[in-house]
């Protein structure tokens, strides 16, 4: 059974990444592979990776940043400036335990 969190983008980076209120801890020992979802104004990308994740540039990717919290970003390209999306803005995590 799935399960969802739901959270919001709290900050945008300097390079344009999304960072979210949402805890990874709150995760335990879920998989993060095909089955996690981050979905947010409209968008979805599958997966959670390490900040380090060493994804090919325009790939949207989903982080665990420094602080444990879910970061977004488009690799190499500001990913606010380039879907608009800000501050505020709801995200929501659906995953398997």
């Amino acid at each position: 059974m799935a399960k969802k969190i739901e959270g919001k983008v709290i900050e945008v980076s300097d390079s344009g990444n999304l960072i979210t209120d949402i805890a990874v801890d709150q995760f335990g020992d879920a998989d993060r592979g095909d089955s996690f979802k981050v979905k947010f104004d409209g968008h979805e990308t599958v997966g959670l990776y390490e900040i380090e994740h060493g994804q090919p540039a325009a790939t949207m990717v989903a982080s665990v940043n420094k602080a444990g919290v879910i970061e977004i970003e488009i690799v190499g390209i500001s990913l606010s400036e380039m879907l608009g999306i800000g501050v505020g803005a709801p995200v929501g995590v659906e995953f398997k335990r």
